[in-house]
C-alpha cells in the first residue's frame, strides 16, 4: 500500500463534517462528490466529457474491491446454460470472487511478456465468447504496470457488445504513471472514440493509489446506465454505501492535482533508483509505464522470495502466488512483485540488497 501521506486538508474536512457520521449514507453521490467526479473525468479523459451523467452513469463505491466482486452478481443471469468469466492471469482476488459470484467457470487470459503483459483477447474462440458473461481486464496492469492501448480497449468493448457480456475494466492504477510518458488511456476514452455510448462497459476508479488513501475506501464506478442502475439497487439493499464525511473528503481529493503529481514524482524517483542498480543484470530491462510495482524476472520466484527474506530481510511477493496454473503453466512463475512505495532511502537500501542477491545468483 502507498506510504505517502494523505493531504492534510483531508483531516480538516473530516473534523468540519464530524456530525455527518450520524447520518445514513446515500447509495448515490452527494452533490459535491458527484460534481468532483465529473470534473475529474473531464480533466483526465477530455474526450469522454459528454459521454456520461452523474445520475445515469456514476455511483460512489467504498474502494474498488467490493464493486469488482459485486459486479459479478450482476452478470449472473445474463445468459442461460453454462457460462464463462474471462479473467486476466495473474489476477487480483476480487476478479476471481466476482467470477465465482457470476456462477461461471473461469477462462484464464494469461498476461505474457510477448504481448507486454496485456492478455491477448483477439484469439478467444467464438464458443468461449458466446458463453461469456463478464470479462475482467486491468490497465495499467497489476502487477506488471503495463498499459493497454486505446485500440486494445476499443477491441475489448466491441467484443463485449457483440457477444453480450459485461466488460469490467479495473483502472485503479490509471493515475500512477511515469511523468515523462503519455498518460494511460482509459476505457471511457475508448468508448467515446467508438461513439456509441457506454453499453456493456463498467470502469473502476479508486483514491487508494492516486491519493495514498487506501484505508479511506473511496472511489467510483462509471459506465453502462443499466449496470449502474442495477448496482445502485444492490447497494441500497445489501452492500456498502460511502459515508458522507468520506464523500466530502473524496470530493476534495479528486479535485486536487498537486498531491497526485507529487506521488507520481515520488514513484519516478524510486524507479530511477531501481534502474541504476538492476539494469546491469538484465539486457532487456524496462521500467513499467505505470503503477508502483516492479515485476522482476528471476530463476525461481518462490526460492528467491525465501532467500531475500532469510538472508537479506526483504519481503517480496512470488509471482506464482498471484497467478494460477493453466494447463501446467503459471504466467507469474519466475517473477517477483516488488513494491516501490517507500521513501528513496529505503528503496536504495532495498536495491543494494537485491543487487547482492542477483550477484549471488550469477556466481
Amino acid at each position: 500500500e502507498p506510504t505517502l501521506n494523505i493531504p492534510n486538508f483531508a483531516k480538516n474536512i473530516l473534523e468540519d463534517n464530524f456530525n455527518d457520521w450520524g447520518k445514513y449514507p446515500p447509495s448515490i453521490a452527494i452533490p459535491s462528490f458527484g460534481n468532483s467526479i465529473i470534473k475529474y473525468i473531464e480533466r483526465r479523459y477530455p474526450s469522454a466529457k459528454n459521454l456520461l451523467t452523474l445520475d445515469n452513469n456514476i455511483v460512489p463505491v467504498p474502494g474498488t474491491r467490493e464493486p469488482l466482486h459485486l459486479v459479478g452478481l450482476l452478470a449472473k443471469n445474463l445468459k442461460g446454460g453454462k457460462t464463462i468469466a474471462l479473467v486476466t492471469n495473474p489476477f487480483y482476488h476480487a476478479w476471481r470472487a466476482g467470477s465465482i459470484s457470476s456462477g461461471s467457470d473461469i477462462y484464464w487470459l494469461n498476461a505474457l511478456p510477448d504481448n507486454n503483459y496485456i492478455p491477448n483477447i483477439s484469439n478467444i474462440s467464438e464458443k468461449i465468447l458466446n458463453s461469456s458473461v463478464i470479462m475482467y481486464i486491468c490497465s495499467p496492469s497489476n502487477p506488471h504496470g503495463s498499459v493497454a492501448s486505446l485500440d486494445y480497449l476499443k477491441e475489448a468493448i466491441l467484443l463485449a457488445r457483440k457477444y453480450n457480456f459485461i466488460l469490467a475494466v479495473d483502472e485503479c492504477y490509471c493515475d500512477i504513471f511515469r511523468m515523462n510518458r503519455p498518460k494511460p488511456p482509459g476505457a471511457l476514452e475508448a468508448a467515446a472514440s467508438l461513439g456509441k455510448g457506454l453499453d456493456k462497459l463498467i470502469i473502476f476508479n479508486s483514491l487508494s493509489k492516486r491519493s495514498n488513501a487506501s484505508g479511506m475506501r473511496a472511489g467510483f464506478i462509471a459506465g453502462d446506465k443499466n449496470i449502474i442502475e442495477s448496482y445502485k439497487l444492490l447497494v441500497s439493499n445489501g452492500a456498502s454505501p460511502v459515508p458522507i464525511p468520506i464523500q466530502k473528503v473524496a470530493a476534495s481529493l479528486y479535485a486536487d492535482e498537486e498531491h497526485h503529481t507529487k506521488a507520481c514524482i515520488h514513484y519516478d524517483k524510486n524507479f530511477s533508483i531501481v534502474e541504476k542498480y538492476l539494469k546491469p543484470f538484465y539486457k532487456d530491462f524496462k521500467l513499467p509505464d505505470a503503477g508502483f510495482f516492479l515485476w522482476l524476472k528471476v530463476r525461481d520466484d518462490q526460492q528467491a522470495a525465501k532467500i531475500l527474506w532469510n538472508k537479506f530481510s526483504l519481503r517480496v511477493m512470488p509471482g506464482s502466488f498471484m497467478g494460477i496454473n493453466v494447463q501446467g503453466f503459471n504466467p507469474g512463475k519466475g517473477f517477483l512483485r516488488i513494491s516501490l512505495v517507500d521513501n528513496k532511502e529505503v528503496i536504495e537500501e532495498a536495491m543494494k540488497r537485491i543487487q547482492l542477491f542477483l550477484q549471488s545468483e550469477i556466481s
